[in-house]
């Protein structure tokens, strides 16, 4: 038996300095492991957040032919208007892009370069650009043959220009030694077209050349829910047009195929004393924008609609061979006067009256249509109103044109339309008025 007096207390001091360290190393043990499988479930929390993102929301560096260009292609800061959406690139090239550079820029962003088809359009992308002045590429290319232009991409032969005159040209033309076959747009010009080399980085003033893209937007709806006008995929003006001209053989054709009475007649000598229709409208209505794969229908808007739902893009205002109901209607809200004739009324009439129109408000459209009867050949249409004449009476034209023009929900907007398929005239400014029909049949 061991003494009392022998000392106990070191031993198990020892023991429980041992329990102490043991239970330690456990805890560290625990502690990493938790760590290791937070950071562990951080990094796969990042890489599923990742692959979340759209790809064009990625950032790095991208090479084009031998340049290597910043790469921050994202959907952020298109501008939408009616002619499309617009994104500029302004510092997209290191050293400025050339045309096949801006070409790919471009198309990585499912767009294309800018299809400047109007003053009115030209002058938008303008407006855009003034956010970051410079020089940027168009669509626009002569490179099949000299001096013929035309949409790039496509077999379109260009209609607008904006090029400087022949003597601001030969000034801002440099590299001589090459041909001139693109086009850039620079701001401090203007908005002026200059013609160069499609293989230039930088302008005749030493600035770089950058980057403007158009695409076509997605069907976009405003605060009402209506499809808004403009270009989108719901409707470009261009595709699927011929849902809409199903009736064009029977409405510009006088022939009895179409009817057995049909001949060619003459308005008659004398007043009209027909008195003109119009319809009451709420002040609230709104009609409808019809998307291109769905028909639109007219039932219950009477057998002459004075109003009615439409396509989202109006028509460019003037004369044309044949323009469906579905486009002038939507002029008709923008304030424009419309005239139909029948296709049997005589040809020397039809640009008798057409004139009067003409010389009276540059928001009109000229069409033949089958609305209009054999016996009452022509029709003045305007919001909410029409007048069917079988006498030649001008002054009595005048009258309706300047009593319901520029009437609408929309009367006062001033933009051309977007749709041009068988324009055969485009408006011109009345003489005597302005681009916003000031003054409605001014004096002779």
């Amino acid at each position: 038996m061991k003494d009392l007096t022998e000392p106990l207390l070191p031993e198990l001091h020892q023991d429980r300095n041992q329990d102490i360290c043991e239970k330690k190393s456990i805890n560290l043990s625990r502690l990493g492991t938790v760590l290791v499988i937070t950071f562990t479930t951080f990094i796969l929390l990042l890489i599923i957040l990742a692959a979340q993102l759209p790809p064009q929301q990625t950032m790095g560096m991208t090479t084009i032919g031998s340049q290597t260009l910043f790469s921050n292609l994202d959907n952020l800061g298109w501008v939408r208007t009616i002619y499309g959406e617009y994104k500029l690139f302004p510092d997209i090239c290191l050293a400025g892009c050339d045309f096949d550079e801006a070409v790919a820029v471009c198309e990585e962003q499912g767009g294309h370069l800018p299809f400047i088809q109007s003053e009115e359009e030209n002058e938008e992308v303008k407006n855009i650009l003034s956010t970051s002045p410079q020089s940027v590429w168009i669509g626009l290319i002569s490179k099949y043959r000299t001096g013929s232009w035309q949409l790039y991409k496509t077999e379109d032969a260009a209609t607008y220009f904006n090029f400087l005159t022949e003597d601001n040209e030969e000034s801002h033309q440099s590299h001589d030694d090459e041909d001139v076959r693109c086009v850039i747009l620079e701001v401090d010009d203007g908005g002026k077209w200059i013609k160069t080399g499609c293989s230039q980085r930088k302008d005749d003033k030493g600035g770089l050349v950058g980057v403007i893209c158009q695409r076509l937007p997605n069907v976009t709806e405003d605060v009402s829910m209506r499809v808004m006008m403009g270009k989108s995929a719901c409707d470009d003006g261009q595709k699927g047009i011929e849902r809409d001209l199903q009736n064009l053989e029977r409405d510009t054709e006088c022939n009895e195929k179409h009817n057995n009475d049909d001949k060619i007649v003459k308005l008659k000598e004398g007043t009209e004393t027909m008195a003109e229709h119009c319809d009451k409208i709420h002040e609230k209505y709104v009609p409808n924008h019809v998307c291109m794969n769905q028909a639109v229908d007219y039932s219950g808007f009477g057998i002459i609609p004075t109003h009615g739902p439409h396509r989202p893009n109006w028509a460019s205002f003037g004369e044309y061979s044949y323009l469906p109901i579905e486009r002038w209607q939507h002029n008709l809200e923008h304030g424009c006067v419309v005239l139909l004739y029948h296709p049997c009324l005589d040809h020397h009439e039809v640009t008798m009256v057409k004139s009067v129109l003409s010389g009276c408000m540059r928001k009109h459209i000229i069409t033949p249509s089958r609305l209009p009867s054999l016996t009452r050949p022509l029709m003045l249409l305007a919001w909410g109103c029409y007048l069917e004449f079988q006498f030649q009476d001008l002054d009595r034209m005048r009258s309706f044109i300047s009593s319901h023009a520029l009437g609408g929900p929309e009367g006062n907007y001033t933009k051309d339309g977007l749709y041009t398929h068988l324009q055969i005239v485009k408006a011109e400014i009345p003489e005597g008025s302005d681009r916003k029909d000031s003054i409605v049949c001014p004096p002779l």
